[in-house]
């Protein structure tokens, strides 16, 4: 298999895993956090974890199509994302901006530099790799918060036969 068909599956799966994982998270549960600590690192909510992982690929892919390095970080707030349904669409509209960004994109592509606003040089099969594994885990993240309150099965994240 090619390394962008592959590439574009994983994202996919971890869509589609993402939107099958939001729907069994009650509405109640959405923002709800295991604890709350001024002297411990952030604990995230089911719902902001989702919206992170929908702004890393809108981040990653905006990047790659239009040289636009800008986090969404406005429209993502949890007042503009205030239930299931509204992190959905934003969930499928960041999927948008990844579909485009790979439907033209071919293994040769992986090789090219780009240049963050900051300086520093990736390559986009080095960017790719990195915004899949920091959105993979947040999704083992979302999984086991989930546990914490249901014992509801999760989706699988083992590929899909097709």
């Amino acid at each position: 298999m090619e390394t962008v068909k592959a590439f574009s599956a994983e994202f996919e799966r971890l869509h589609d895993n993402l939107i099958d994982v939001l729907n069994l998270i009650p509405e109640e549960r959405l923002y709800w956090k295991p604890f709350e600590s001024s002297s411990f690192l952030r604990v995230y909510s089911c719902g902001e974890l989702i919206v992170h992982i929908g702004s890393i690929i809108e981040y990653t892919f905006n990047g790659i199509t239009s040289n636009f390095w800008d986090d969404p970080f406005e429209w993502t707030l949890r007042e503009n994302l205030s239930s299931r349904s509204l992190v959905a669409e934003y969930l499928v509209e960041a999927a948008h901006v990844r579909l485009i960004a790979l439907q033209g994109m071919n293994d040769a592509d992986l090789a090219k530099t780009l240049h963050f606003p900051n300086g520093e040089k990736t390559t986009i099969g080095e960017l790719l790799l990195r915004a899949l594994t920091h959105a993979s885990h947040h999704r083992g993240q979302v999984y086991a918060y989930v546990h914490l309150f249901s014992d509801v099965r999760l989706p699988s994240i083992a590929a899909r036969p097709r």
